[in-house]
């Protein structure tokens, strides 16, 4: 049966205790017992020596094993502990083979450190499942209107364009940089113009509206700052309105 590292140290302190029982009694055994006074202050120095040289080494054995253990026992918490610190939750804990050369104590620390993983991953696949369902909504919303939309990051980035803006401006394109990136001179003029604004200032634009001589009518740009919980500003949405051409060619028809 494999001992516990709490009953080892115990183990040791009640040997290092006995022994200094025995030690006095032997010393008081021979002070009862020996004739020589000579020979008793030998047998008494001898008897003292020998059971400090038996304790010093009970007790260097303690004070070595304890750091020994301690490491070897925390070095796979650490490591586990160290993968979650880096996001890393997929993470093969095997308590069979954890069960033998680990300590029991520590042992259930490790079987509560998987329990943790499994919710932090059911955690993880619900946040996930439900930002996706989210952003499925959000974008079909926005493919759906009228309007045409374009989401920037704090660094020019383009993060979502819909469709409308993509068909009517061809040249935005949701892997470019608007800051980097050169345009034609409807857009640079206007679009990029509108949202270097934004991001410059970290606030939202008044309306403006430029002609588009291809659709012969006016585009009215609008925009929206997107702040973190903090209120620091991330991004901003740009709203392009009166893009749709079906609804232009019916006024004109009118």
């Amino acid at each position: 049966m494999r001992i516990s590292f709490i009953r080892k140290i115990r183990l040791l302190i009640i040997i290092v205790f006995i022994i200094g029982i025995l030690q006095s009694g032997i010393i008081l055994h021979l002070i009862n017992t020996q004739g020589s006074l000579l020979q008793m202050k030998l047998d008494i120095q001898n008897t003292i020596f020998i059971g400090l040289f038996i304790q010093f080494l009970l007790v260097l054995s303690i004070i070595l094993y304890i750091p020994r253990f301690l490491n070897k026992a925390f070095s796979e918490i650490h490591n586990i502990i160290k993968d979650i610190t880096q996001g890393i939750y997929t993470i093969d804990i095997d308590l069979d083979n954890s069960k033998t050369p680990i300590d029991k104590e520590f042992f259930a620390v490790i079987s509560s450190l998987k329990e943790m993983l499994k919710t932090i991953l059911t955690f993880d696949k619900l946040k996930k499942d439900k930002i996706v369902e989210h952003h499925n909504r959000i974008v079909s919303i926005l493919n759906l209107t009228d309007d045409g939309f374009v989401i920037v990051d704090i660094k020019g980035n383009f993060v979502y364009i819909n469709e409308k803006v993509t068909e009517t401006f061809p040249a935005l394109s949701d892997k470019t940089n608007i800051i980097d990136t050169n345009f034609p001179p409807e857009i640079e003029n206007n679009i990029k113009k509108y949202t270097l604004n934004i991001l410059n200032s970290h606030t939202k634009q008044e309306p403006q509206q430029f002609f588009v001589p291809s659709l012969k009518r006016h585009i009215v740009l609008n925009s929206a700052m997107i702040r973190d919980a903090a209120g620091q500003p991330t991004g901003a949405i740009i709203a392009l309105t009166n893009l749709e051409k079906r609804k232009q060619n019916k006024e004109d028809d009118l």
